[in-house]
């Protein structure tokens, strides 16, 4: 029921302007001119997270590890490159004036890859902005139930089976463990440990946190 609800035509128009609201606030918060070059890691198949609603003038470059017949980005200036965001070596020191992820980070809950991803992100670009969800929002924003994120294990499951949270009942029926493997909520405090010289700001509809580093 709460996935039906959500791929409703107004749900998805109200999300859409959501969205626009967070990637205008996360860009507030780093130096935005004419013409910069952006690197977009994990960027999905489409551009919903932040293509969509990026300046047409940007030069965006995106990398994820989907075959490349899978992406199906608007953007005019957008180019695609299946890779790991853990081995970046094809784009130089500080190539990019700006690394955007939006809502990736939570599924690398294997910490020594994510310090790895860290080092590739700061190397290769001047400042960047980590998206992920908030530990303590109201509304968990993947499985959309109040503090989902915040309930025993246990609970997380029985939901998830109960209501098909997420679309993941059978995810869940057939691995127990699928949850704990592939969704994290860390504390401001873990992320900056994680991605070190970040700021952290909550963004507005207080469902999800950025990490940022400022030029």
């Amino acid at each position: 029921m709460a996935e039906l609800l959500y791929n409703t035509k107004l749900i998805q128009t109200v999300l859409s302007y959501r969205r626009q609201k967070r990637v205008d606030f996360v860009l507030s918060k780093v130096d935005v001119f004419s013409g910069m070059s952006i690197l977009d890691v994990g960027c999905g198949p489409d551009g919903r997270s932040f293509e969509d609603f990026a300046h047409r003038d940007l030069k965006i470059v995106g990398v994820d590890i989907l075959d490349e017949d899978q992406i199906h980005m608007n953007h005019p200036n957008f180019q695609y490159f299946k890779q790991d965001a853990q081995d970046l070596s094809r784009f130089a020191d500080h190539e990019f004036d700006l690394c955007v992820s939006f809502g990736m980070m939570e599924h690398i809950c294997d910490h020594s890859i994510l310090r790895r991803m860290y080092s590739e992100i700061d190397r290769v670009s001047k400042q960047w902005i980590i998206v992920v969800p908030w530990k303590y929002a109201i509304i968990e924003p993947h499985f959309k139930f109040p503090f989902f994120q915040l309930l025993p294990y246990f609970f997380k499951i029985t939901l998830t089976r109960t209501l098909n949270l997420h679309g993941l009942r059978n995810a869940v029926r057939e691995d127990y463990n699928h949850i704990r493997d592939n969704y994290q909520w860390l504390t401001s405090s873990e992320w900056i440990g994680i991605f070190q010289g970040g700021r952290v700001y909550i963004t507005p509809y207080k469902d999800t946190i950025a990490i940022v580093k400022h030029m």
